[in-house]
């Protein structure tokens, strides 16, 4: 005789349990670090709290390559400093050089002029121009990441990179405007080459990419539940298979998701959807809880009790 399943009640310790940990914000600089900042789960409740989580979590900062900075800046103002004393040096030597030369040209020795080439005679150059080529040939041994930084602290000097680093809020910044009921990002171009934001996230903060380039403002609405509404309750090798807009699949219930986080949530099915079995006997079954696009449903914690109602079948 077959048998028949329905299932007869769902109930969740937990609502809003899904995995929101791996949420991050990647920070490309135009030095060409990589900085990745971690958004909390807790945080994605409201648009607020996003917007505070996000300040938390770009003012976090890299001590690290501000360190790193400091460093270079070190370094740099070293060799500007050994290569003045150096410069004033040569060019002193090459002064008395260039003085000497002249007063042996007109020497007379043996009666006659001795007369020395005009291309003998060494070019002064000043002293500065003496100090920017000695400059550059310091900087030239260096490693090609110290040139890198160095060439991008040319005209903003270390102290605004070493305070992006620190705080990476004041180039690059999240704004949420409630009449708009939009987010938007503010992106320096002088330090910030792009804000990688992963594809949850972006979802979550209404961006339609993940790479994000220029200051913008998200198209579409925050949606704080990232695109999850429900989810599909699975029985493989349990159950037959039934149609799912275009695909079979063997789904007992699809449950919509309400509530709160943290909000204790039970469901009971009235409407009878019994599913005819694959098998006479049964010693495990296995239950898979999946969202709309098929993935796994990644609860971060909490348990959740699944009810079964099985009937012998009226029809032989």
């Amino acid at each position: 005789m077959e048998c028949w399943i329905i299932c007869h009640g769902l109930s969740s310790f937990l609502a809003f349990t899904w995995d929101y940990t791996e949420q991050n914000i990647t920070v490309v600089w135009k030095s060409g670090e990589i900085v990745r900042l971690a958004v909390p789960s807790n945080s994605l409740t409201n648009p607020q709290n996003l917007k505070q989580s996000l300040d938390k979590s770009l003012n976090e900062g890299s001590e690290a390559l501000s360190e790193k900075m400091r460093g270079c800046q070190i370094e740099y103002t070293n060799i500007l400093k050994e290569t003045r004393s150096k410069a004033k040096e040569e060019y002193k030597k090459l002064k008395e050089l260039v003085q000497s030369s002249k007063e042996v040209s007109t020497n007379v020795t043996t009666e006659k002029h001795v007369i020395i080439p005009e291309g003998e005679i060494p070019k002064l150059r000043s002293e500065t121009e003496i100090y920017n080529d000695m400059v550059k040939a310091e900087i030239d041994k260096l490693p090609i990441e110290t040139r890198k930084i160095i060439e991008l602290t040319r005209e903003s000097g270390f102290e605004p990179w070493i305070t992006a680093y620190r705080k990476p809020k004041f180039a690059c910044d999240f704004e949420f405007h409630s009449h708009k009921n939009r987010f938007s990002l503010f992106i320096d171009k002088k330090y910030i080459e792009q804000i990688e934001i992963s594809e949850q996230l972006a979802y979550i903060l209404g961006f339609d990419s993940q790479v994000l380039k220029e200051s913008c403002v998200a198209k579409f609405m925050p949606d704080m539940r990232g695109g999850v509404s429900c989810f599909h309750v699975y029985a493989p090798g349990l159950i037959e298979p039934m149609i799912i807009g275009d695909i079979t699949a063997p789904v007992l219930r699809i449950v919509t998701i309400r509530g709160k986080q943290d909000e204790i949530i039970e469901e009971q099915f009235l409407s009878i959807q019994y599913h005819k079995l694959l098998v006479k006997e049964i010693s495990e079954i296995l239950i898979e809880i999946r969202t709309t696009s098929g993935s796994l449903m990644p609860f971060q914690y909490g348990t959740c009790t699944l009810t079964l109602h099985f009937k012998k079948s009226t029809y032989f």
